[in-house]
């Protein structure tokens, strides 16, 4: 028996001892393997550990006299064995050979990628006193401050300009830093991580490089806005105390062409004034509303209250604005006054001149022209005087009152608004006196004027319904309401002749009435025409309606004849005589005949009006006699 035969069952543990530990190690290689390549970002500290020991466990990588070793002894302990088992041992071990073959590249491009990894895990530790520095930066840029005054922002502004310095210095170390990531980035075996670690150094350098420039320009506006606000506000109070003054030189000027003028000037100088203390306004409210965001609370309030008293004193510019209006409104009611006076001045010359003509006439005047004339005048002077009335109304409205100074234009307005009405009363108290010599006059004239005032409409409208004329009746009952209208008409004419007799007898009364009296006897002569006309239509009316009526009733007996032949008398006979029936025929005939020839005699007195404006007249209603049927006729004349 040989060595191997004899130690056969020692030999083959310790083989199966160092197979299993060959399994192991290749189970360990491949756990490190996956805890290297995991998605899961470690810390630096982490990632170390689970490197040295990938880097430990690839030391003697090929193991080269374990896998000879084994083989070798496989190859010894299986010479005596079955066959099988021969086949299933080298199964076994080839197996594992080709798991060491396949996992050897695994490891090799394992351990490029964990040396990658490892400068990226070496980057982040780099960046964290960056990020220290850059936050810390960041946070002196973005804290809130406060400033009472200029001197506490030009502290601020100096420990700002540190920052800016601070990073400016840094700037070419993180840029180095962003570069070294991005190269880093460039190899195919880098870590996901890494992109957001130099994403983050980006953005967070950027962002406080931008907070720090923005803090920089809101302490230099701060800064600049104490100056600004200083400044502009003693500017401000200064123009409206300009402004003040300019609303007190606004004052009425009695002139007409001094005071429009005068007003276009103070306009443009408003308009200036509005547009240059509201951009100054505006310059100290934008400097306040700089100043609040870092004043402390306790300014806040005051600094408010200045800006606010500003704005108070500002009012005076819609005061200066309500005050040149009103006067354009003056402007325009003082040119209104000058042209009314001016008018009333015109008026007075023609007011003496026409008084004078009275007083003295040239020719011979009537009383009545006399009378007219002087009421004429008087009436006139009682409208220029009531006119006036108005102009010293609007005098106590626009110009000084009692007590107030009054310029030397305004006087002279007043003075010529004084003699107008001097010279109006004078004219009055003239024109009285020439009326107290012929009162009576007067009286008789007015009374007589009122009489002719009332009766010439009438007559004028008389004498169009007699170019009317009268219309032709269609039936008896039209017939009856002309009649009664032309009634009233001629009631209404003998009613005015009154009103003309009473005019007739005041005129009678005057000292000369020759002119009165021609136009009393114009009148009558025309109302003589209508009243003649109206008696005329009355007749003619009056016997047309009756003897509508007559024929009417005729023609309802006979027909009451006819229609009662067969009841009136027995065995055929009739109470109703041939003889008597044609005389009632013919007599009815004559009477409408009668009664055609009187409603056609109306086309004298009418024809337009029958024809209703050029329209062909309707014929007149059919006369009774001929709505006796003929038949019955003959059958009443063979009874």
């Amino acid at each position: 028996m040989t060595f191997w035969q004899e130690n056969y069952s020692f030999i083959r543990e310790v083989y199966d001892t160092r197979y299993q530990k060959m399994v192991e190690w290749m189970d360990n290689v491949e756990m490190a393997i996956q805890k290297v390549c995991a998605s899961k970002v470690y810390t630096s500290a982490e990632f170390k550990r689970e490197k040295d020991n990938f880097h430990s466990l690839c030391k003697n990588l090929e193991r080269a006299e374990t896998k000879k070793w084994l083989t070798e002894t496989l190859e010894t302990l299986m010479k005596e064995r079955v066959p099988d088992e021969q086949k299933e041992e080298h199964k076994k071990l080839k197996l594992i050979m080709e798991r060491h073959k396949t996992l050897i590249p695994k490891i090799q491009e394992t351990l490029v990628k964990t040396e990658c990894y490892w400068k990226c895990y070496s980057y982040g530790d780099d960046l964290i006193p960056i990020f220290e520095f850059i936050d810390d930066l960041r946070n002196r840029s973005v804290k809130e401050l406060l400033s009472g005054n200029s001197e506490q922002t030009e502290e601020h502004i100096e420990k700002q300009d540190k920052v800016l310095n601070s990073l400016e210095n840094k700037r070419k170390m993180v840029m180095d830093f962003i570069a070294k990531g991005e190269k880093l980035m460039q190899d195919p075996n880098c870590p996901k991580f890494l992109d957001g670690h130099v994403k983050k150094l980006r953005e967070a350098w950027e962002d406080t490089n931008e907070k720090a420039q923005i803090r920089k320009k809101a302490l230099a506006d701060n800064l600049a806005s104490w100056e600004t606000f200083e400044e502009q506000k003693v500017e401000n109070h200064k123009q409206l105390d300009l402004a003040d003054a300019e609303f007190e030189n606004i004052k009425k000027i009695f002139d007409l062409k001094a005071g429009p003028a005068d007003y276009e000037l103070r306009m443009k100088t408003a308009a200036n004034f509005r547009k240059g203390i509201q951009d100054i306004f505006n310059t100290v409210s934008g400097a306040n509303d700089c100043l609040q965001q870092m004043l402390p609370d306790e300014k806040k309030s005051p600094m408010a209250g200045e800006v606010q008293e500003i704005k108070t004193r500002m009012e005076i510019l819609n005061k200066t604005d309500e005050r040149l209006n009103f006067i354009l409104d003056f402007n325009k009611r003082l040119a209104v006054f000058h042209t009314c006076v001016t008018e009333l001045e015109d008026w007075l010359g023609e007011g003496r001149k026409r008084l004078d003509g009275i007083k003295n006439p040239v020719e011979l005047l009537s009383p009545e022209d006399r009378v007219t004339k002087t009421m004429e005048v008087q009436e006139d002077i009682n409208k220029k005087s009531d006119f006036c009335g108005k102009q010293e109304t609007e005098k106590n409205d626009i110009f000084p009152k009692q007590g107030e100074k009054v310029s030397s234009d305004a006087k002279k307005f007043m003075e010529r608004l004084k003699n107008v009405r001097t010279e109006l009363n004078k004219l009055d108290e003239e024109i009285k006196s020439e009326c107290a010599k012929f009162s009576e006059d007067v009286k008789y004239f007015a009374e007589f004027q009122t009489g002719i005032k009332a009766f010439d409409p009438w007559m004028k409208k008389a004498e169009q319904r007699i170019i009317d004329g009268l219309m032709q009746p269609k039936s008896l009952v039209e017939a009856c309401e002309i009649l009664g209208s032309s009634k009233n008409f001629q009631e209404e004419c003998e009613a005015k002749l009154k009103i003309l007799e009473e005019a007739a007898s005041s005129a009678q009364k005057m000292t000369t009435h020759a002119d009165s009296d021609e136009k009393v006897e114009g009148y009558k002569v025309r109302w003589v025409k209508v009243h003649e006309i109206s008696k005329e239509w009355v007749a003619r009316m009056t016997t047309l309606v009756e003897c509508w009526n007559k024929l009417d009733g005729n023609v309802g007996e006979l027909s009451s004849w006819v229609a009662q032949k067969d009841s009136a008398a027995p065995d055929g006979k009739s109470e109703l005589s041939i003889e008597k029936l044609e005389t009632q025929l013919n007599t009815l005939k004559t009477m409408f005949a009668e009664k055609q020839k009187l409603v056609a005699d109306l086309e004298v007195y009418g024809g337009g009006g029958a024809a209703h404006e050029g329209e062909a007249a309707a014929p007149v209603e059919a006369p009774a006699a001929e709505a006796v049927p003929a038949p019955a006729v003959e059958e009443a004349a063979t009874a």
